[in-house]
C-alpha cells in the first residue's frame, strides 16, 4: 500500500481519539446511535436528553460496557441559559451533532396549530442554533470541530398538512449549516447536514401503524427503512473527513429524487 495512504487511514481512524462530542437527543433512536459509534472511534461522547436522565445513564453504561467513554448531559438544548450551562459543564467540545427534535406523530389533541407550530421550531431548530453558537465561540480557539446537523428528507418533498411544521424546521438547518461552514472555514470548523428519510428505530412502530408504516414503505424506492447504522455511517464520514463543508448529503432509499 501507498505510504502516503498508510498514513492518511492511521491519522483518520485516531481523529476522534481525545475528542469529545455532544450528541442531543441521544437517549434513544438514531441519537443513541450515532452516540455509540462516535464513542467506538474513540471519542469521550456526552449523551444528552433533557427529560429522562434515567434513559441517558442507560446509554452511557453501554458505552462504558462496550470499552468506550461517556458522560451524561441532561439539558433542554432549546432554552437559552441551560445550553450556556451545559457547554460550561462539558468542557472542550469538537464535535456536535444536533440531534434533538420534536416527534411530529406525537402531537396532542390539544395543542393547537400555532402552540404546535412554535413548540416543532423551538425543540428542533433553536436548539441547532443555540448549541451551534456555543459551540462554535469555544471551537473556533482551537481551530478545529465539526457540526452535523440531522434535518429530513421532509425538508424537500412537499408535506401533509399534518407535516408541515416538522418540514420547515428541518428545512432551516440547512440554513444553519451554510452559515457556520461559511464563518467557520478559517477556523478548521466544518459544517454539514444529514437528511436521512424512514429510519427504523425502536420506536418506530409505536409512532407509526402497521398501515401508516407499509404506506410510508411504499413511498421509497429502496422499499425499506434505512438503519440507524446507515445514517450513524454518514455521520462519521462528515466528521472524519475535513475537506466537506456547507453541504448536504440526502440518504432516505431515493425519496429524494422519486416523484
Amino acid at each position: 500500500m501507498d505510504e502516503a495512504l498508510t498514513e492518511h487511514t492511521m491519522e483518520t481512524c485516531k481523529l476522534l481519539c481525545g475528542r469529545r462530542a455532544l450528541v442531543t437527543g441521544s437517549s434513544q433512536g438514531l441519537g443513541r446511535v450515532i452516540a455509540m459509534r462516535l464513542a467506538l472511534e474513540g471519542a469521550t461522547v456526552l449523551v444528552n436528553n433533557k427529560d429522562d436522565e434515567n434513559a441517558v445513564c442507560r446509554v452511557v453504561d453501554e458505552i462504558v460496557c462496550a470499552g468506550g467513554r461517556a458522560e451524561a448531559m441532561c439539558a433542554d438544548v432549546a432554552d437559552e441559559a441551560q445550553v450556556a450551562t451545559l457547554f460550561e459543564a462539558a468542557g472542550p467540545v469538537d464535535v456536535l451533532v444536533n440531534n434533538a427534535r420534536l416527534d411530529p406523530y406525537l402531537r396532542t389533541p390539544a395543542t393547537t396549530d400555532g402552540q404546535w407550530f412554535e413548540a416543532v421550531l423551538h425543540v428542533n431548530l433553536t436548539s441547532a442554533y443555540l448549541c451551534s453558537l456555543a459551540f462554535f465561540e469555544q471551537a473556533k480557539a482551537r481551530e478545529w470541530g465539526r457540526i452535523v446537523n440531522i434535518s429530513s428528507v421532509r425538508a424537500f418533498i412537499p408535506a401533509e398538512m399534518e407535516m408541515i411544521a416538522y418540514g420547515v424546521s428541518k428545512l432551516g438547518m440547512h440554513g444553519l449549516t451554510r452559515a457556520f461552514a461559511s464563518n467557520g472555514s478559517k477556523y478548521g470548523i466544518t459544517a454539514n447536514t444529514i437528511a436521512p428519510g424512514m429510519i427504523d428505530t425502536e420506536n418506530i412502530d409505536r409512532r407509526l401503524s402497521p398501515a401508516k408504516r407499509a404506506a410510508e414503505t411504499g413511498r421509497i424506492p429502496l422499499g425499506r427503512a434505512a438503519s440507524c447504522d446507515e445514517i450513524a455511517d454518514v455521520v462519521l464520514f462528515v466528521v472524519k473527513n475535513g475537506y466537506v463543508t456547507g453541504e448536504t448529503i440526502n440518504i432516505n432509499g431515493g425519496m429524494h429524487y422519486s416523484p
